[in-house]
């Protein structure tokens, strides 16, 4: 059964671990809650080429106390704040069907968002401006992929409304080279092309 998991996405991405701890402690500690031990994802290495350094904190059982995962947004924004640049949360709960994220950048308001793991997952992938079933291998492997895939059939791709990160990175002035396809990779793309030439035949049929 996939572990609740709580991720942090950087745009800096010569991110220094050691500050990167220093600013938890203090955040943790602000909140009252104990800090967590955190690491650099070391195989996040297609979200590094779309300009993220992932770490991810070790979660531990609450036994009915206050943890990290519950001051999601107050993290994000120290870590923001102190990197001066974007900083994203993402945490999950697989088994629960539930997600919570946050997006936070110098100078401007913050945003979150919480419900079912599938949505939030997609819209933080929109947040990174990477896709979402890449989003997905990096959580769960090819389960979640695929489980984005169909979701991205079932209701069309990303919604062009919903919100997304202002201002002009650069993430959006050079869209990042795509990884090295693997077994899962080239499944999900073929699938995701069949399921764009369908609904282009049925749009056309429409007219």
């Amino acid at each position: 059964m996939s572990q609740p998991r709580l991720v942090l996405f950087l745009a800096d991405i010569e991110g220094n671990l050691a500050a990167l701890r220093q600013t938890l402690t203090r955040a943790c500690e602000a909140a009252n809650v104990p800090p967590p031990e955190v690491r650099w994802v070391e195989s996040a290495t297609s979200l590094a080429d779309a300009g993220w350094r992932v770490a991810e904190l070790k979660l531990v059982p609450s036994g009915g106390k206050a943890v990290p995962e519950d001051h999601l947004d107050s993290l994000v924004r120290s870590v923001a704040r102190d990197f001066r640049d974007q900083a994203v949360g993402l945490y999950t709960d697989k088994a629960g069907s539930y997600g919570r994220a946050s997006l936070s950048e110098p100078g401007r308001p913050s945003r979150s968002l919480e419900g079912e793991y599938i949505d939030v997952v997609r819209q933080t992938a929109r947040w990174l401006g990477i896709e979402a079933p890449l989003l997905g291998r990096l959580l769960d492997g090819g389960a979640t992929a695929r489980n984005l895939l169909a979701a991205a059939v079932d209701f069309g791709n990303d919604d062009p409304n919903a919100p997304t990160p202002t201002g002009k990175s650069r993430r959006q002035e050079q869209p990042p080279p795509p990884p090295e396809p693997d077994e899962d990779d080239r499944f999900v793309d073929a699938k995701l092309s069949e399921a764009r030439r369908l609904m282009e035949q049925y749009l056309s049929n429409r007219k």
